[in-house]
């Protein structure tokens, strides 16, 4: 499972994903999750926001900051 986050460096993105880091090592996810600043690259797939969240790719959130249990949930559906 892949799971990038590309965000400008806001207080609300890096607390997303402090929660990501721990989410993704409780269910076990063999890849680290991503930190990625460069928004450039998300831009260039057509996407804007100041917070994308893409899992294996696809778009999960766009500028939304659930708390760690919803945001685990989201995550969970992409194991499945």
């Amino acid at each position: 499972m892949r799971i990038q986050l590309y965000d400008r460096g806001s207080p609300a993105g890096k607390k997303m994903f402090t929660d990501i880091e721990i989410i993704a090592k409780r269910l076990q996810i063999d890849y680290d999750p991503e930190y990625i600043s460069d928004m450039h690259r998300v831009y260039s797939l057509g996407l804007q926001g100041k917070t994308i969240l893409l899992i294996n790719n696809e778009v999960a959130l766009i500028d939304k900051y659930p708390p760690a249990k919803e945001l685990e949930a989201i995550i969970s559906d992409y194991l499945e």
